[in-house]
């Protein structure tokens, strides 16, 4: 998982293992996710207009890693998994900085 290039090192220490925990949780091989996109700070509808994009380059079984901090962004991409027959896994954690609540979202396209 060598897509975290564009955070802060102490950043990427905190979302890998974020990932990391989720994908053991779930019983998912880390090689499932193959995209990360960095949403923080960007307001609703641009969490789910960023996911459609990058989901367009990923293919079967295969996961976007998606990080937030619009509350909406919830919503909002729960549905659209839901009526596009994704598989979504969401949880939420503090910032590694204290300042925020991060959205975590781990979209999987099915066969």
């Amino acid at each position: 998982m060598n897509f975290f290039g564009t955070l802060e090192q102490t950043e990427q220490s905190f979302f890998y293992q974020e990932l990391a925990n989720q994908l053991d949780k779930l019983s998912l091989s880390p090689d499932t996710v193959v995209a990360f996109f960095d949403a923080r700070n960007l307001p609703c509808p641009m969490p789910l207009l960023k996911a459609k994009i990058t989901l367009r380059s990923i293919n079967a079984n295969q996961a976007l890693y998606l990080i937030a901090t619009d509350k909406n962004s919830q919503t909002d991409l729960l549905a659209y998994c839901q009526k596009n027959a994704l598989t979504a896994h969401s949880w939420h954690s503090d910032a590694p900085d204290g300042t925020a609540t991060i959205y975590h979202f781990i979209l999987l396209k099915t066969a």
